[in-house]
Protein backbone atom coordinates (compact mmCIF):
# COMPACT_ATOMS: atom_id res chain seq x y z
CA UNK A 1 0.00 0.00 0.00
CA UNK A 2 1.14 3.53 -0.65
CA UNK A 3 1.86 5.82 2.27
CA UNK A 4 -0.79 8.38 1.33
CA UNK A 5 -3.71 6.07 2.07
CA UNK A 6 -6.17 7.37 4.61
CA UNK A 7 -9.08 5.66 6.29
CA UNK A 8 -12.33 6.07 4.40
CA UNK A 9 -14.80 8.55 5.84
CA UNK A 10 -18.58 8.09 5.33
CA UNK A 11 -19.05 11.65 3.98
CA UNK A 12 -16.37 11.33 1.30
CA UNK A 13 -17.54 11.18 -2.33
CA UNK A 14 -16.62 8.51 -4.86
CA UNK A 15 -17.34 7.55 -8.46
CA UNK A 16 -17.01 4.14 -10.10
CA UNK A 17 -15.43 3.77 -13.54
CA UNK A 18 -15.46 0.83 -15.97
CA UNK A 19 -13.63 1.38 -19.25
CA UNK A 20 -15.42 -1.40 -21.18
CA UNK A 21 -18.35 -3.68 -20.22
CA UNK A 22 -17.76 -7.03 -18.53
CA UNK A 23 -18.64 -10.15 -20.52
CA UNK A 24 -20.54 -13.12 -19.10
CA UNK A 25 -17.38 -15.26 -19.29
CA UNK A 26 -15.45 -12.63 -17.29
CA UNK A 27 -18.14 -12.69 -14.61
CA UNK A 28 -17.77 -16.49 -14.44
CA UNK A 29 -14.00 -16.10 -14.05
CA UNK A 30 -14.56 -13.56 -11.27
CA UNK A 31 -16.92 -15.91 -9.45
CA UNK A 32 -14.91 -19.13 -9.64
CA UNK A 33 -11.27 -17.98 -9.79
CA UNK A 34 -11.09 -14.59 -8.08
CA UNK A 35 -13.75 -14.87 -5.38
CA UNK A 36 -11.88 -17.65 -3.48
CA UNK A 37 -8.80 -15.41 -3.43
CA UNK A 38 -10.32 -12.11 -2.30
CA UNK A 39 -13.10 -13.53 -0.11
CA UNK A 40 -16.83 -12.90 0.12
CA UNK A 41 -16.56 -9.36 1.50
CA UNK A 42 -14.26 -8.05 -1.22
CA UNK A 43 -16.23 -9.87 -3.90
CA UNK A 44 -19.46 -8.25 -2.64
CA UNK A 45 -17.74 -4.87 -2.77
CA UNK A 46 -16.72 -5.49 -6.39
CA UNK A 47 -20.24 -6.50 -7.45
CA UNK A 48 -21.78 -3.58 -5.56
CA UNK A 49 -19.46 -1.08 -7.24
CA UNK A 50 -20.14 -2.69 -10.61
CA UNK A 51 -23.90 -2.40 -10.08
CA UNK A 52 -23.57 1.38 -9.69
CA UNK A 53 -22.02 1.82 -13.15
CA UNK A 54 -24.32 3.14 -15.85
CA UNK A 55 -24.20 2.53 -19.59
CA UNK A 56 -21.81 5.45 -19.93
CA UNK A 57 -19.21 3.49 -17.95
CA UNK A 58 -19.37 5.87 -14.97
CA UNK A 59 -21.52 5.92 -11.85
CA UNK A 60 -23.14 8.91 -10.24
CA UNK A 61 -21.28 10.66 -7.43
CA UNK A 62 -22.01 8.72 -4.25
CA UNK A 63 -21.12 8.98 -0.58
CA UNK A 64 -19.18 6.20 1.10
CA UNK A 65 -21.93 6.17 3.68
CA UNK A 66 -24.24 4.56 1.10
CA UNK A 67 -21.64 1.88 0.34
CA UNK A 68 -21.15 1.16 4.04
CA UNK A 69 -24.90 0.74 4.54
CA UNK A 70 -25.34 -1.50 1.49
CA UNK A 71 -22.51 -3.82 2.48
CA UNK A 72 -23.08 -3.64 6.24
CA UNK A 73 -19.37 -2.96 6.74
CA UNK A 74 -17.43 -0.57 8.91
CA UNK A 75 -14.92 1.85 7.38
CA UNK A 76 -12.00 -0.39 8.29
CA UNK A 77 -13.66 -3.51 6.85
CA UNK A 78 -14.39 -1.59 3.68
CA UNK A 79 -10.76 -0.51 3.49
CA UNK A 80 -9.56 -4.12 3.90
CA UNK A 81 -11.93 -5.36 1.19
CA UNK A 82 -10.77 -2.60 -1.13
CA UNK A 83 -7.11 -3.50 -0.52
CA UNK A 84 -7.78 -7.14 -1.44
CA UNK A 85 -9.27 -6.09 -4.78
CA UNK A 86 -6.37 -3.72 -5.43
CA UNK A 87 -3.73 -6.30 -4.54
CA UNK A 88 -5.08 -8.86 -7.00
CA UNK A 89 -5.44 -6.27 -9.78
CA UNK A 90 -9.24 -5.98 -9.95
CA UNK A 91 -9.41 -2.40 -8.67
CA UNK A 92 -7.38 0.78 -9.01
CA UNK A 93 -8.12 3.61 -6.59
CA UNK A 94 -7.49 7.26 -7.44
CA UNK A 95 -7.98 10.23 -5.12
CA UNK A 96 -7.77 14.01 -5.37
CA UNK A 97 -8.23 16.76 -2.83
CA UNK A 98 -10.95 19.37 -3.32
CA UNK A 99 -10.98 22.57 -1.28
CA UNK A 100 -14.71 22.32 -0.56
CA UNK A 101 -15.54 18.61 -0.85
CA UNK A 102 -12.36 17.16 0.64
CA UNK A 103 -11.06 13.82 -0.70
CA UNK A 104 -12.83 12.61 -3.84
CA UNK A 105 -12.24 9.00 -4.92
CA UNK A 106 -12.51 7.25 -8.27
CA UNK A 107 -12.71 3.44 -8.21
CA UNK A 108 -11.80 1.91 -11.55
CA UNK A 109 -12.88 -1.72 -11.90
CA UNK A 110 -10.43 -3.76 -13.97
CA UNK A 111 -11.23 -6.78 -16.09
CA UNK A 112 -9.99 -10.14 -14.78
CA UNK A 113 -7.30 -12.05 -16.61
CA UNK A 114 -8.47 -14.44 -19.29
CA UNK A 115 -8.53 -18.09 -18.21
CA UNK A 116 -5.35 -18.94 -20.12
CA UNK A 117 -3.49 -15.93 -18.71
CA UNK A 118 -4.73 -16.67 -15.18
CA UNK A 119 -3.41 -20.23 -15.05
CA UNK A 120 -0.18 -19.27 -16.82
CA UNK A 121 0.45 -16.54 -14.24
CA UNK A 122 2.32 -18.26 -11.40
CA UNK A 123 1.33 -15.60 -8.87
CA UNK A 124 -2.40 -15.91 -9.53
CA UNK A 125 -2.36 -19.70 -9.89
CA UNK A 126 -0.36 -20.25 -6.70
CA UNK A 127 -2.50 -17.78 -4.74
CA UNK A 128 -5.66 -19.64 -5.79
CA UNK A 129 -4.02 -22.98 -4.93
CA UNK A 130 -3.14 -21.74 -1.44
CA UNK A 131 -6.70 -20.53 -0.85
CA UNK A 132 -8.73 -23.52 -2.05
CA UNK A 133 -6.34 -26.46 -1.74
CA UNK A 134 -5.06 -28.83 -4.39
CA UNK A 135 -8.28 -30.83 -4.87
CA UNK A 136 -10.52 -27.82 -5.51
CA UNK A 137 -7.79 -26.14 -7.58
CA UNK A 138 -7.69 -29.16 -9.91
CA UNK A 139 -11.48 -29.11 -10.17
CA UNK A 140 -11.43 -25.43 -11.18
CA UNK A 141 -8.69 -26.11 -13.70
CA UNK A 142 -10.74 -28.94 -15.24
CA UNK A 143 -13.76 -26.61 -15.41
CA UNK A 144 -11.89 -24.05 -17.51
CA UNK A 145 -9.41 -26.32 -19.29
CA UNK A 146 -9.68 -25.86 -23.08
CA UNK A 147 -10.39 -28.86 -25.25
CA UNK A 148 -8.04 -28.81 -28.21
CA UNK A 149 -8.75 -31.24 -31.02
CA UNK A 150 -5.83 -33.02 -32.64
CA UNK A 151 -5.81 -31.92 -36.30
CA UNK A 152 -2.51 -33.41 -37.47
CA UNK A 153 -4.26 -35.68 -39.98
CA UNK A 154 -6.29 -32.78 -41.40
CA UNK A 155 -5.29 -30.17 -43.96
CA UNK A 156 -6.10 -26.51 -43.36
CA UNK A 157 -7.88 -25.31 -46.53
CA UNK A 158 -9.21 -22.00 -45.11
CA UNK A 159 -9.23 -19.01 -47.45
CA UNK A 160 -6.73 -16.20 -46.87
CA UNK A 161 -7.81 -12.66 -46.12
CA UNK A 162 -6.37 -11.32 -49.36
CA UNK A 163 -8.29 -13.91 -51.40
CA UNK A 164 -11.64 -12.84 -49.97
CA UNK A 165 -11.39 -9.16 -49.12
CA UNK A 166 -8.38 -7.84 -50.94
CA UNK A 167 -6.12 -5.10 -49.62
CA UNK A 168 -5.35 -1.65 -51.07
CA UNK A 169 -2.13 -0.17 -49.76
CA UNK A 170 -2.98 3.31 -51.02
CA UNK A 171 -6.09 3.38 -48.82
CA UNK A 172 -3.98 2.52 -45.77
CA UNK A 173 -1.81 5.54 -46.55
CA UNK A 174 -4.73 7.95 -46.96
CA UNK A 175 -6.69 6.63 -43.96
CA UNK A 176 -3.58 6.14 -41.82
CA UNK A 177 -3.91 9.28 -39.65
CA UNK A 178 -7.57 8.57 -38.89
CA UNK A 179 -6.86 4.92 -38.04
CA UNK A 180 -4.00 6.00 -35.81
CA UNK A 181 -6.32 8.32 -33.88
CA UNK A 182 -8.73 5.45 -33.34
CA UNK A 183 -5.92 3.18 -32.18
CA UNK A 184 -4.69 5.77 -29.69
CA UNK A 185 -8.20 6.12 -28.29
CA UNK A 186 -7.84 2.58 -26.91
CA UNK A 187 -4.57 3.36 -25.13
CA UNK A 188 -5.37 3.78 -21.43
CA UNK A 189 -3.32 6.66 -19.95
CA UNK A 190 -3.46 4.80 -16.59
CA UNK A 191 -3.06 1.14 -17.54
CA UNK A 192 -3.90 -1.67 -15.16
CA UNK A 193 -1.10 -2.38 -12.69
CA UNK A 194 0.81 -5.62 -13.15
CA UNK A 195 0.96 -7.97 -10.18
CA UNK A 196 4.60 -8.25 -9.15
CA UNK A 197 6.69 -9.91 -6.45
CA UNK A 198 9.63 -7.49 -6.92
CA UNK A 199 11.24 -6.14 -3.74
CA UNK A 200 13.49 -3.20 -4.66
CA UNK A 201 14.96 -2.76 -1.16
CA UNK A 202 17.52 -5.55 -1.58
CA UNK A 203 18.74 -5.00 -5.15
CA UNK A 204 19.74 -1.69 -6.76
CA UNK A 205 18.23 -2.10 -10.23
CA UNK A 206 19.34 1.33 -11.49
CA UNK A 207 22.97 0.62 -10.57
CA UNK A 208 22.79 -2.83 -12.17
CA UNK A 209 21.40 -1.38 -15.43
CA UNK A 210 24.13 1.29 -15.49
CA UNK A 211 26.79 -1.42 -15.19
CA UNK A 212 25.17 -3.52 -17.92
CA UNK A 213 25.17 -0.54 -20.29
CA UNK A 214 28.74 0.32 -19.29
CA UNK A 215 29.85 -2.97 -20.83
CA UNK A 216 27.88 -2.26 -24.01
CA UNK A 217 25.19 -4.84 -23.30
CA UNK A 218 21.53 -4.24 -24.04
CA UNK A 219 18.55 -5.34 -22.00
CA UNK A 220 15.75 -7.21 -23.82
CA UNK A 221 12.50 -5.52 -24.85
CA UNK A 222 10.61 -7.51 -22.22
CA UNK A 223 12.78 -6.06 -19.48
CA UNK A 224 10.11 -6.45 -16.77
CA UNK A 225 10.21 -10.25 -17.08
CA UNK A 226 14.00 -10.24 -16.76
CA UNK A 227 13.75 -7.87 -13.80
CA UNK A 228 11.38 -10.23 -11.97
CA UNK A 229 13.79 -13.10 -12.59
CA UNK A 230 16.86 -11.22 -11.39
CA UNK A 231 15.12 -10.06 -8.20
CA UNK A 232 14.18 -13.69 -7.56
CA UNK A 233 17.83 -14.77 -7.90
CA UNK A 234 18.80 -12.06 -5.44
CA UNK A 235 16.34 -13.33 -2.85
CA UNK A 236 17.09 -17.01 -3.45
CA UNK A 237 20.87 -16.93 -3.58
CA UNK A 238 21.81 -13.55 -2.14
CA UNK A 239 23.28 -12.57 -5.53
CA UNK A 240 24.24 -8.87 -5.56
CA UNK A 241 24.41 -6.43 -8.48
CA UNK A 242 28.04 -7.07 -9.47
CA UNK A 243 27.70 -10.85 -9.24
CA UNK A 244 24.58 -10.69 -11.39
CA UNK A 245 26.46 -8.53 -13.90
CA UNK A 246 29.03 -11.33 -14.32
CA UNK A 247 26.26 -13.88 -14.88
CA UNK A 248 24.63 -11.63 -17.48
CA UNK A 249 27.93 -11.14 -19.33
CA UNK A 250 28.34 -14.91 -19.68
CA UNK A 251 24.71 -15.42 -20.78
CA UNK A 252 24.62 -12.62 -23.36
CA UNK A 253 24.00 -13.86 -26.91
CA UNK A 254 25.92 -11.63 -29.29
CA UNK A 255 24.13 -13.11 -32.31
CA UNK A 256 20.66 -12.10 -31.16
CA UNK A 257 22.00 -9.14 -29.15
CA UNK A 258 19.92 -10.23 -26.15
CA UNK A 259 20.36 -11.87 -22.77
CA UNK A 260 19.58 -15.58 -23.00
CA UNK A 261 17.35 -16.06 -19.95
CA UNK A 262 17.58 -19.86 -20.08
CA UNK A 263 21.38 -19.67 -20.11
CA UNK A 264 21.27 -17.10 -17.29
CA UNK A 265 19.24 -19.46 -15.12
CA UNK A 266 21.64 -22.33 -15.77
CA UNK A 267 24.69 -20.19 -14.97
CA UNK A 268 23.20 -18.89 -11.71
CA UNK A 269 22.13 -22.36 -10.60
CA UNK A 270 25.48 -23.90 -11.49
CA UNK A 271 27.37 -21.16 -9.68
CA UNK A 272 25.24 -21.68 -6.57
CA UNK A 273 25.84 -25.43 -6.53
CA UNK A 274 29.59 -25.05 -7.03
CA UNK A 275 30.13 -22.23 -4.53
CA UNK A 276 28.87 -22.76 -0.98
CA UNK A 277 30.46 -19.65 0.51
CA UNK A 278 27.80 -17.73 2.40
CA UNK A 279 27.30 -14.01 2.04
CA UNK A 280 25.65 -11.82 4.63
CA UNK A 281 22.33 -10.28 3.59
CA UNK A 282 20.47 -7.38 5.15
CA UNK A 283 19.56 -7.42 8.84
CA UNK A 284 17.60 -5.06 11.02
CA UNK A 285 19.89 -2.13 11.77
CA UNK A 286 20.02 1.10 13.78
CA UNK A 287 19.98 3.66 10.97
CA UNK A 288 19.73 6.60 13.36
CA UNK A 289 23.34 6.23 14.50
CA UNK A 290 26.57 5.74 12.56
CA UNK A 291 27.71 2.29 13.71
CA UNK A 292 30.24 -0.21 12.45
CA UNK A 293 29.11 -3.65 11.32
CA UNK A 294 30.29 -5.11 14.62
CA UNK A 295 28.36 -2.43 16.55
CA UNK A 296 25.27 -3.11 14.43
CA UNK A 297 25.44 -6.82 15.28
CA UNK A 298 25.89 -5.97 18.94
CA UNK A 299 22.90 -3.61 18.75
CA UNK A 300 20.77 -6.33 17.15
CA UNK A 301 21.85 -8.90 19.76
CA UNK A 302 21.17 -6.58 22.70
CA UNK A 303 17.79 -5.49 21.29
CA UNK A 304 16.66 -9.11 21.06
CA UNK A 305 18.05 -9.81 24.53
CA UNK A 306 15.98 -6.96 25.98
CA UNK A 307 12.88 -8.44 24.33
CA UNK A 308 13.38 -11.61 26.40
CA UNK A 309 14.88 -13.98 23.82
CA UNK A 310 17.43 -16.54 24.98
CA UNK A 311 20.91 -16.62 23.50
CA UNK A 312 20.02 -19.77 21.53
CA UNK A 313 16.95 -18.03 20.10
CA UNK A 314 19.01 -14.96 19.21
CA UNK A 315 21.58 -17.08 17.37
CA UNK A 316 18.74 -18.74 15.44
CA UNK A 317 17.27 -15.34 14.55
CA UNK A 318 20.55 -13.80 13.42
CA UNK A 319 21.44 -16.97 11.55
CA UNK A 320 18.15 -16.87 9.67
CA UNK A 321 18.84 -13.27 8.62
CA UNK A 322 22.30 -13.91 7.21
CA UNK A 323 21.81 -16.90 4.91
CA UNK A 324 19.70 -17.09 1.70
CA UNK A 325 17.02 -19.81 1.90
CA UNK A 326 18.53 -22.34 -0.51
CA UNK A 327 21.89 -22.24 1.26
CA UNK A 328 20.09 -22.47 4.59
CA UNK A 329 18.19 -25.53 3.34
CA UNK A 330 21.43 -27.18 2.21
CA UNK A 331 23.06 -26.50 5.61
CA UNK A 332 20.11 -27.96 7.53
CA UNK A 333 19.95 -31.05 5.29
CA UNK A 334 23.69 -31.63 5.73
CA UNK A 335 23.46 -31.18 9.50
CA UNK A 336 20.57 -33.65 9.76
CA UNK A 337 22.36 -36.19 7.55
CA UNK A 338 20.13 -35.76 4.52
CA UNK A 339 20.45 -34.09 1.13
CA UNK A 340 18.41 -31.53 -0.78
CA UNK A 341 16.19 -32.44 -3.73
CA UNK A 342 15.16 -30.48 -6.80
CA UNK A 343 11.55 -30.55 -5.61
CA UNK A 344 12.54 -28.96 -2.28
CA UNK A 345 14.42 -26.22 -4.09
CA UNK A 346 11.34 -25.56 -6.22
CA UNK A 347 9.21 -25.31 -3.07
CA UNK A 348 11.63 -22.76 -1.56
CA UNK A 349 11.70 -20.84 -4.83
CA UNK A 350 7.90 -20.62 -4.82
CA UNK A 351 7.92 -19.43 -1.20
CA UNK A 352 10.46 -16.71 -1.98
CA UNK A 353 8.63 -15.64 -5.12
CA UNK A 354 5.01 -15.84 -4.02
CA UNK A 355 4.49 -16.10 -0.26
CA UNK A 356 5.53 -12.57 0.70
CA UNK A 357 7.42 -14.00 3.70
CA UNK A 358 10.93 -12.57 4.27
CA UNK A 359 13.90 -14.89 3.74
CA UNK A 360 14.53 -15.01 7.48
CA UNK A 361 11.01 -16.28 8.20
CA UNK A 362 11.30 -18.87 5.41
CA UNK A 363 14.50 -20.10 7.08
CA UNK A 364 12.73 -20.46 10.44
CA UNK A 365 10.00 -22.41 8.63
CA UNK A 366 12.67 -24.74 7.18
CA UNK A 367 14.13 -25.31 10.66
CA UNK A 368 10.70 -25.97 12.11
CA UNK A 369 9.80 -28.63 9.54
CA UNK A 370 13.17 -30.40 9.24
CA UNK A 371 14.60 -30.05 12.76
CA UNK A 372 11.70 -29.59 15.19
CA UNK A 373 9.13 -31.67 13.30
CA UNK A 374 11.91 -34.05 12.13
CA UNK A 375 10.45 -34.37 8.64
CA UNK A 376 12.89 -36.03 6.19
CA UNK A 377 12.05 -33.62 3.36
CA UNK A 378 9.97 -30.53 2.66
CA UNK A 379 6.52 -31.43 1.31
CA UNK A 380 4.79 -28.84 -0.84
CA UNK A 381 1.26 -29.01 0.56
CA UNK A 382 2.50 -29.04 4.17
CA UNK A 383 5.00 -26.19 3.73
CA UNK A 384 2.58 -24.04 1.71
CA UNK A 385 -0.10 -24.50 4.38
CA UNK A 386 2.25 -23.26 7.09
CA UNK A 387 3.50 -20.37 4.95
CA UNK A 388 -0.04 -19.33 4.08
CA UNK A 389 -1.02 -19.42 7.75
CA UNK A 390 2.01 -17.30 8.74
CA UNK A 391 1.36 -14.80 5.96
CA UNK A 392 -2.25 -14.35 7.09
CA UNK A 393 -1.02 -13.84 10.65
CA UNK A 394 1.52 -11.28 9.35
CA UNK A 395 4.51 -13.17 10.75
CA UNK A 396 7.14 -11.17 8.89
CA UNK A 397 10.12 -11.37 11.26
CA UNK A 398 12.09 -14.36 12.60
CA UNK A 399 11.52 -13.34 16.23
CA UNK A 400 7.77 -13.23 15.63
CA UNK A 401 7.94 -16.69 14.01
CA UNK A 402 9.81 -18.14 17.01
CA UNK A 403 7.39 -16.48 19.45
CA UNK A 404 4.44 -17.89 17.51
CA UNK A 405 5.90 -21.41 17.51
CA UNK A 406 6.48 -21.27 21.27
CA UNK A 407 2.92 -20.04 21.83
CA UNK A 408 1.61 -22.82 19.62
CA UNK A 409 3.62 -25.39 21.54
CA UNK A 410 2.21 -24.09 24.83
CA UNK A 411 -1.32 -24.30 23.39
CA UNK A 412 -0.67 -27.89 22.34
CA UNK A 413 0.52 -28.78 25.82
CA UNK A 414 -2.62 -27.26 27.37
CA UNK A 415 -4.73 -29.15 24.85
CA UNK A 416 -3.07 -32.46 25.77
CA UNK A 417 -3.52 -31.75 29.47
CA UNK A 418 -7.16 -30.98 28.78
CA UNK A 419 -7.63 -34.33 27.03
CA UNK A 420 -5.98 -36.15 29.91
CA UNK A 421 -8.19 -34.32 32.40
CA UNK A 422 -11.27 -35.14 30.34
CA UNK A 423 -10.29 -38.81 30.17
CA UNK A 424 -9.66 -39.06 33.90
CA UNK A 425 -12.69 -37.11 35.05
CA UNK A 426 -14.91 -38.01 32.08
CA UNK A 427 -15.65 -34.35 31.52
CA UNK A 428 -15.77 -32.60 28.18
CA UNK A 429 -13.35 -29.72 27.80
CA UNK A 430 -14.43 -27.18 25.18
CA UNK A 431 -11.64 -25.47 23.26
CA UNK A 432 -11.98 -21.70 22.92
CA UNK A 433 -10.03 -21.53 19.67
CA UNK A 434 -9.49 -24.05 16.90
CA UNK A 435 -5.82 -24.19 15.98
CA UNK A 436 -4.67 -24.82 12.38
CA UNK A 437 -4.58 -28.47 11.29
CA UNK A 438 -0.85 -28.41 10.72
CA UNK A 439 -0.24 -27.78 14.44
CA UNK A 440 -0.57 -31.52 15.09
CA UNK A 441 -0.30 -32.89 11.58
CA UNK A 442 1.51 -34.68 10.09
CA UNK A 443 3.70 -35.33 13.16
CA UNK A 444 1.99 -34.95 16.57
CA UNK A 445 4.11 -33.02 19.04
CA UNK A 446 4.97 -34.84 22.26
CA UNK A 447 6.41 -33.47 25.46
CA UNK A 448 10.14 -34.02 25.45
CA UNK A 449 11.95 -35.60 28.35
CA UNK A 450 14.80 -33.67 29.98
CA UNK A 451 17.38 -35.91 28.23
CA UNK A 452 15.69 -35.51 24.84
CA UNK A 453 15.45 -31.76 25.26
CA UNK A 454 19.14 -31.52 26.13
CA UNK A 455 20.01 -33.65 23.09
CA UNK A 456 17.92 -31.36 20.83
CA UNK A 457 19.63 -28.30 22.29
CA UNK A 458 23.04 -29.81 21.55
CA UNK A 459 22.02 -30.58 17.97
CA UNK A 460 20.82 -27.01 17.48
CA UNK A 461 24.08 -25.66 18.97
CA UNK A 462 26.11 -27.86 16.61
CA UNK A 463 24.03 -26.78 13.62
CA UNK A 464 24.45 -23.10 14.46
CA UNK A 465 28.22 -23.50 14.78
CA UNK A 466 28.59 -25.39 11.51
CA UNK A 467 25.86 -23.63 9.52
CA UNK A 468 26.49 -23.40 5.85
CA UNK A 469 30.15 -24.49 6.10
CA UNK A 470 30.94 -21.05 7.41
Amino acid sequence: MTNNRKEIQPKQIFNVLVNTPFSDQEKEILTFLYQPIVGAGAFSLFLTLLSEVRYSGMSESLFHRELIMLLDMGSRQLEEARAKLEGIGLLDTFVKEDGELGSIYVYRLNHPEAVESFFKDEILALTLLNQVGEKKFNQLFERFQPNYMELDEYQNISADYQEVYGFREEQLITEGPHLNEIKQAFDDPEPKRKISAVDSTLFDWAFFVSQVERFGLKLPKKVDELKEEIYLYNRLYGTDELEMLEFVKFSFDYHTNEINRKALRQIVDRSYRENRQQKTSQVRRNEEAVLTEEEQRSYRFNSLKMEGFSEADIRSIIDSETIPPLKYLAAVQKQTGGFGTGQEEKIIENLVKRSGLPNSVINILISYVLIIQKQPTLTGSYVYTIANDWAKKEIFSPEKAITYLKTKQADNQKKRQGREYSSNKRQQVVRKEKLPDWVDNPVPEEKLSTEAQEKLDREMEEFLRRRGER
